[in-house]
């Protein structure tokens, strides 16, 4: 792994970026998630009061990635849910992943950003150093 962080922002004109770094896979995919959570609310103030098993696919590592972040805002928008721990398991053929996710409804909160969607800009997805590395851009 890079270092200790879990994941820090960068400057995009008009956007945010993320970089992410994880011991195995399944914790580079946390990291993002909670990345991702942070920019919109503090994710240690949201209880644990709802718990969601979640299945995403792809069509490769990178798909399955920009899929579950778009998964986490589909069910920001749809359902109010944000949520504050992950427990990620991404399949041996790493085109599919399940998630037990404990969060909670988020309707009455203020948000911190408005986030529209993760996007293919500047991505990248590669192991490094022992472990692995993300960064992606999210359009705000």
């Amino acid at each position: 792994m890079m270092d200790s962080n879990k994941f820090e922002y960068f400057d995009v004109t008009a956007d945010i970026g993320i970089r992410a770094w994880g011991n195995t896979i399944n914790e580079l995919f946390e990291n993002a998630a909670i990345a991702v959570t942070s920019l919109i609310i503090d994710p240690n103030n949201i209880e644990k009061k709802i718990q969601k098993d979640i299945q995403v696919h792809g069509n490769d590592l990178s798909s399955l990635l920009i899929n579950w972040i778009t998964e986490l805002l589909i069910l920001r928008d749809s359902e109010g849910i944000l949520f504050s721990s992950l427990k990620v398991e991404i399949s041996k053929d790493k085109k599919s992943l399940r998630v037990k996710a404990l969060g909670n409804n988020a309707f009455s909160v203020k948000f911190e950003m408005d986030i529209k969607a993760i996007t293919y800009s500047l991505f990248e997805l590669e192991k490094k150093n022992g472990g692995y590395y993300l960064q992606f851009v999210l359009d705000i």
